[in-house]
C-alpha cells in the first residue's frame, strides 16, 4: 500500500516537470533520441523513488542497433513505466487521443512521437498505423503496441488486434514480443520482464498478419508461464 501511495504521488510530482523538459527538447529533436531519454529517466526515477522493483529476463535477446515492434500483454497502468524503465531502446506506442489533450502531459507525447489512436473509431486506425509507419521510418524509434487494446486479467490475454502486426509487415522490421508479469496481490512487487526471441516479418504478408499474430500471441503466453 505504501508503494502505490508512493507510486501515484511520484507520477503527480516528476511528470509535469519531465513534460516541459520532453516538449522542449522535442522541438529540436527530430530523431527523438534525447526525448528518448529524458522519458526512459522519467519512468526509472519514478520506479525507484516509489521502491517498485523491476527485472528484465531475456535483454540478450535484444539488438540495440535495431528497431522493433515491441508487442506486449497490457496488465497494469504502470507498464508504460515498466517497459520504458527496463527496454534499452528508444520506444513511442500507441495511445489513446484523449491523452493528447491532458496540459503538458499530452504536449510532452507529442513531442516524444507518440502515436495519438482513436479507440473508438475503427476506420481511423489505418491512419495511427501509417503515422507509425513515417515515424519508425524517418525517427530513432521502436514502436510499442498493445494488441489486446485495453488492460486485461493476470491470468491470460485477449485476442489481439491487427494494427501493430500490420505495422510489422508493412516494415519489414522484426516484432520483439515481451511480457509484463506482476504479483497480481500487489503490483509494485517483483514486476518482471521476459523478453522473447524477436520474430522476422520479411516474409510475411498483409493476407498472413493472422498467422503471425498467432505465432506472437502463443510466445507471450509461454513466455507468462517462465
Amino acid at each position: 500500500m505504501i508503494r502505490y501511495i508512493l507510486l501515484i504521488f511520484n507520477i503527480l510530482i516528476f511528470t509535469p516537470f519531465f513534460s516541459l523538459i520532453i516538449i522542449f527538447i522535442g522541438l529540436f529533436d527530430k530523431q527523438k533520441n534525447y526525448t528518448s531519454y529524458f522519458a526512459k529517466l522519467w519512468a526509472k526515477i519514478i520506479l525507484k523513488f516509489s521502491l517498485v522493483n523491476c527485472t528484465i529476463k531475456g535483454i540478450e535477446n535484444i539488438r540495440i542497433s535495431d528497431k522493433f515492434v515491441i508487442i506486449s500483454n497490457h496488465q497494469s497502468f504502470i507498464d508504460i513505466l515498466v517497459t520504458f524503465s527496463l527496454l534499452p531502446l528508444n520506444i513511442s506506442f500507441f495511445t489513446k487521443k484523449e491523452l493528447f489533450y491532458v496540459p503538458l502531459f499530452g504536449w510532452a507525447l507529442y513531442s516524444a512521437g507518440m502515436i495519438p489512436v482513436d479507440r473508438y473509431n475503427k476506420s481511423k486506425s489505418k491512419e495511427s498505423v501509417n503515422l507509425a509507419l513515417k515515424r519508425i521510418n524517418k525517427m530513432n524509434l521502436s514502436i510499442l503496441n498493445y494488441p489486446e487494446g485495453t488492460r486485461t486479467s493476470f491470468e491470460g490475454l485477449k485476442p489481439f488486434k491487427k494494427g501493430g502486426f500490420i505495422l510489422a509487415i508493412e516494415s519489414n522490421i522484426p516484432i520483439l514480443p515481451i511480457c509484463i508479469i506482476y504479483n497480481k496481490n500487489n503490483i509494485t512487487n517483483n514486476v518482471r520482464i521476459v523478453v522473447a526471441d524477436s520474430i522476422e516479418t520479411l516474409n510475411y504478408n498483409i493476407e498472413q498478419r493472422d498467422d503471425l499474430i498467432s505465432i506472437t500471441r502463443d510466445t507471450i503466453i509461454k513466455s507468462m508461464n517462465t
